[in-house]
């Protein structure tokens, strides 16, 4: 299954273009991200599921600190209103600079991921949820079931959302880090008793598609530093980068100085973090991703420095594994 990553950051009339694309290019469906200082997730996504009834949406992701569970069950019940069968919602500890930048401070993100996705699932399936602290009902029936995808990166949440999960979110877009990931998702279903082909393994990529390295590097860039700056020490460790690097970008992060960005973050880190790269590069990291165990390549953000040129190459992309699928 492949799908696209848009990011509410553009008019609603540029996102309806690249998801008339989307259709074009053969995706199954569309992942929204959700950013406090972007358009809301929840409101875009309930516009695309009118305007492209083919696609499912998906919101990825919320996270407990900015939504309530309630929330959440209330917004996803009532897409299912809207759209029966194509409506994924995803679930997991937010952006952690992005959060900082609101006056949200990210603590105890395992415990709160867990209890939200306990409390979120309870609600749509029984309409009701009751323990020590709180007592919801929600007073109407969702038109389908809605899964829930946990949005993972670091050891423990990817443990996590192998034991708890309907799909995963893997935001990763390094092969060594990718398959890491597999391996951790399977201890955690194992752990809870759950065959790995229960679940959706979708690899959340980040990619710069362009012939000219340096345009897709200087694209790719700013997504790159978010990423840097969310991660945990594991990796950061196992990327090789220096924590004194992540700092400085924290800092240009926080007042979006663009220019300095270029400057302070090396090419090698931004290679390390986000796809750069051809069609036939694409390719080969697709087909490894497969064979590791991915059911879902989602491609995202910021595609390359000309989109359109940039969804076209990876419409190639897509082409190549689906006439594969078919020579089967």
């Amino acid at each position: 299954m492949f799908s696209f990553e848009l990011v509410p950051n553009s008019p609603l009339w540029k996102l309806e273009i690249i998801g008339s694309i989307a259709e074009d290019v053969g995706v199954d469906g569309i992942w929204l991200s959700e950013h406090p200082d972007n358009r809301s997730s929840i409101l875009t996504a309930c516009h695309l599921l009118k305007t492209f009834p083919r696609l499912w949406i998906g919101i990825g992701v919320l996270n407990p600190y900015m939504f309530h569970p309630l929330t959440i069950a209330q917004v996803a019940a009532t897409l299912s209103e809207i759209a029966p069968k194509r409506v994924y919602i995803g679930i997991g500890a937010g952006d952690r600079t992005s959060l900082e930048k609101a006056g949200i401070k990210r603590a105890h993100p395992l415990k709160k991921v867990e209890r939200c996705v306990k409390i979120v699932r309870e609600i749509l399936e029984k309409r009701f949820y009751q323990d020590e602290e709180i007592h919801l009902r929600l007073n109407f029936r969702p038109r389908s079931r809605v899964p829930i995808y946990v949005g993972a990166q670091g050891r423990r949440m990817l443990r996590l959302a192998g034991k708890i999960g309907d799909g995963v979110l893997v935001n990763h877009t390094n092969p060594d880090l990718l398959e890491f990931a597999v391996n951790e998702v399977k201890v955690g279903a194992e752990e809870a008793n759950r065959r790995i082909d229960e679940l959706d393994l979708a690899a959340y990529l980040t990619i710069s598609m362009s012939e000219d390295e340096s345009k897709a590097l200087k694209t790719a860039a700013p997504y790159s530093a978010y990423i840097i700056c969310g991660a945990g020490r594991e990796f950061i460790e196992r990327l090789g980068i220096d924590p004194k690097i992540v700092e400085d970008v924290r800092r240009i992060l926080r007042i979006g100085d663009w220019i300095r960005l270029y400057q302070v973050l090396p090419p090698d880190y931004v290679k390390a973090t986000a796809f750069i790269g051809g069609v036939e590069e694409l390719k080969e990291l697709v087909a490894k991703l497969f064979k590791l165990g991915y059911t879902q390549i989602v491609f995202g953000s910021p595609f390359g420095p000309r989109i359109l040129k940039a969804l076209k190459m990876i419409r190639e992309v897509i082409k190549y594994f689906e006439e594969d699928i078919n020579r089967e």
